[in-house]
């Protein structure tokens, strides 16, 4: 064996065992995993019927005496929806075209209609590739497997500790949402999570234009990631950090007395990334871009959104949810339902909710001395992005959407991880209670009442004592402007 050779060994062996605890982790996951995936594949396989599904998780239990209806909520897209999109791919047929959405099966004709970007029909393709029937759930399988790696990586950074690291990863790996909705029902939210995730890890260690990329990838799998550009956009605008302005971060020093030169906008630096994005974009909009209407069209408009037109009952089980379906549950008058139901179809709700997170987000401080404490603040800010997103899109959601949410509740499941200060975080017990709380108040319940669940749990989290620091801590140079002014009022 040469010195190199002995010297790659040694270096492979320190990393394993630097991040032994997590691979410990993983290697448990990947066999509850892979046991999961199976019975889903010998159910799925064992269907006569087409489309063939799993246990759609709907049923009730005795408690008590009572007996307590649950869904889990369960869909027969994988086969209805995805392998279709796979069979008219490999048979020639271009996304976006009548002659794409109309699948004939005997002498039946199926509405099997694609409204996603581009790349989640390849991965269809890809699947039934590897393997026809459940190919494509395998690769939606791995995907979300491996968002744990980032979710390891981003939570350690966050923390400062590798052990919190591997808790969050465990807590998204046996997470009831994504093992039933990602690796038993195989629906769609995985791909596009795990660029998500990916993006954020790559952006913190500063990564900008591999980051930005991840984050086109995933807006490419699914539309919700194109709300990520937020702070995407945020992070970008800012100087990347310099060495010479950088010291321990485990202090957190910095003089408040003045704006730190790595806070200042760097427009040149973002016209070069924003100028590579739109090339990458292109490319995967390609040959869809030559006709851009409808391509737009079918992205951002062929989904559409849920207006109510009932304003007495809950919809129909095939329809979404929307922020109104609550207020019908709870009585609320009817003007208000209305009031919400129109609010949130015509976007005013989301748009609201966005502008003020984005304004928040690009006004917090960037400090390269206290980097870590930076990007916790994005971070929990991007939390309440996306569930803002997802609470007042004016589709409305199905209960796998949430799959989203996960990475970003398990490692956000602390409030001293979602603080400034950047002090080492420590193993609790919230970090294991709140993240599979959250996930059973909101995986559990009929379709009715969960929504309810999430608004209560973003509220939690708003009120929560980091958001009131973000917002001291942001409107704290406009204070001191203030009083300037009204001690120069008073002096003269």
């Amino acid at each position: 064996m040469t010195s190199e050779t002995g010297h790659r060994l040694s270096r492979v062996m320190a990393l394993l065992r630097e991040h032994s605890l997590f691979l410990a982790v993983a290697a448990i996951a990947a066999v509850v995993w892979i046991w999961v995936f199976n019975r889903a594949a010998t159910e799925f396989l064992a269907n006569p019927n087409w489309p063939r599904a799993v246990w759609n998780g709907e049923g009730s239990i005795s408690l008590f005496g009572f007996s307590v209806s649950y869904h889990l909520e369960g869909w027969a897209d994988y086969d209805y929806f995805y392998v279709s999109w796979s069979q008219q791919l490999l048979s020639g047929h271009m996304l976006y075209t009548d002659e794409f959405n109309l699948l004939v099966r005997g002498s039946t004709d199926y509405n099997v209609i694609y409204f996603f970007p581009p790349l989640y029909a390849y991965l269809c393709a890809l699947g039934e590739i590897i393997r026809p029937d459940i190919g494509i759930g395998l690769l939606v399988s791995v995907f979300g497997f491996l968002t744990s790696i980032p979710v390891y990586g981003v939570a350690s950074y966050l923390s400062m500790n590798q052990r919190v690291g591997a808790v969050s990863a465990a807590m998204y790996l046996f997470n009831p949402i994504v093992l039933y909705h990602t690796a038993f029902e195989w629906l769609n939210p995985a791909p596009f999570v795990f660029f998500v995730l990916l993006s954020f890890y790559l952006l913190i260690k500063n990564m900008r234009i591999s980051g930005a990329i991840a984050m086109v990838i995933a807006a490419f799998f699914k539309q919700t990631a194109f709300f990520l550009a937020l702070p995407l956009i945020a992070v970008v605008l800012k100087k990347t950090p310099r060495s010479d302005e950088m010291t321990d971060e485990t202090t957190g020093e910095n003089d408040d007395s003045k704006r730190p030169r790595s806070d200042n906008f760097d427009f040149r630096g973002f016209a070069k990334i924003a100028g590579i994005v739109l090339v990458f974009a292109g490319a995967l909009s390609l040959p869809y871009l030559f006709d851009p209407l409808n391509y737009i069209y079918y992205v951002f408009q062929r989904a559409g959104a849920t207006l109510l037109t009932d304003l007495s009952n809950p919809p129909a089980i095939n329809y979404p949810i929307t922020p109104a379906v609550v207020l019908i549950i709870l009585g609320a008058p009817e003007w208000l339902i209305q009031g919400v139901n129109l609010l949130t179809y015509y976007t005013v709700l989301l748009i609201l909710g966005l502008l003020p997170l984005l304004a928040l987000m690009l006004l917090e401080v960037k400090d390269d001395r206290n980097l870590v404490g930076y990007w916790r603040r994005m971070f929990y800010l991007s939390l309440l992005l996306i569930f803002w997103v997802h609470l007042f899109s004016p589709r409305g959601i199905y209960k796998y959407y949430l799959v989203a949410l996960v990475p970003f509740f398990s490692i956000m499941s602390t409030s001293s991880i979602c603080r400034k200060e950047a002090n080492p975080v420590n193993v609790s017990a919230p970090m294991i209670a709140l993240p599979f709380m959250i996930s059973l108040l909101i995986l559990v319940p009929i379709r009715e009442f969960y929504l309810l669940f999430l608004f209560l749990i973003v509220l939690g989290y708003t009120l929560h004592r980091p958001f009131s620091e973000l917002y001291g801590s942001v409107t704290s140079p406009f204070r001191r402007i203030g009083s300037r002014i009204t001690r120069s009022e008073t002096t003269n």
